[in-house]
């Protein structure tokens, strides 16, 4: 088995020449696993084997290892050895939404972000709503309007918005961009947290409301033909409210 282990470690991984030894290790065993070398659920071969075949020292593969452990990607179990973890794990997003965050993504960055995003879902969301989804898209939009009249708190209002494009993103039906939503929506919390006390300062929350109201128009008439216009309203107000914030 180890000898087994050992040859196939042989095919997956080159040696490797000593520059950023740790990251590099980390890229390779990623590049494996994302190109079905290494598969979920799959034993990884051992530090000695992964040491041998890649040139580098066992406490560097070591340390590759514990990182791709902390990101999900691969598990330990005791007494097994150490295999790709076969589902997904929320810590897997972890890394990337604090990476964008360390990278100090300013107000237009994230922006420029979520209206990219919010296009294809949008896109996905029109071929595939069934009438039950519109009806229950329609329920988020009174939901939203019955907390502008009743409970205009910037909490209350942010929560409302995020359950009116959750409801979008639960339309599209696509677990990739799902995992990708919560990385976007985790970023851009801050800013759409400024802007709804904005809206709510500036007492313009109904002008909000309309704008979530057109987008959900294009959605039942399946108007592909205003995505981009409906989509641009709504984040060119955005952009001017923190112009003149």
């Amino acid at each position: 088995m180890e000898k087994k282990n050992a040859t196939k470690a042989g095919r997956l991984l080159r040696p490797m020449r000593q520059k950023s030894i740790v990251d590099r290790i980390i890229a390779r065993l990623t590049d494996a696993i994302m190109n079905g070398q290494l598969k979920p659920g799959q034993r990884i071969p051992t530090e000695t084997e992964l040491s041998e075949s890649m040139g580098v020292g066992r406490n560097s593969v070591r340390e590759a290892i514990k990182a791709l452990v902390t990101m999900g990607l691969l598990v330990i179990r005791r007494a097994e050895g150490t295999f790709v973890a076969d589902g997904f794990s929320d810590r897997m997003l972890d890394p990337m939404v604090y990476g964008m965050v360390l990278e100090g993504g300013s107000t237009p960055a994230v922006m420029e972000l979520r209206h990219v995003f919010e296009v294809g879902v949008m896109e996905l969301s029109i071929e595939k709503a069934t009438k039950q989804d519109l009806a229950r898209l329609k329920k988020s939009l009174t939901y939203m309007e019955n907390t502008i009249r009743k409970n205009p708190t910037t909490e209350a209002v942010m929560m409302a918005d995020i359950a009116f494009h959750g409801e979008l993103q639960r339309i599209a039906a696509n677990p990739l961009m799902e995992k990708i939503s919560f990385v976007v929506e985790r970023v851009a919390r801050p800013t759409r947290e400024r802007a709804v006390a904005v809206f709510i300062r500036r007492g313009e929350l109904d002008y909000m409301l309309e704008l979530h109201k057109n987008i959900y128009e294009v959605i039942v008439r399946r108007d592909k033909a205003r995505i981009v216009d409906a989509i641009n309203d709504h984040f060119l107000y955005w952009k001017d409210v923190f112009q003149q914030s």
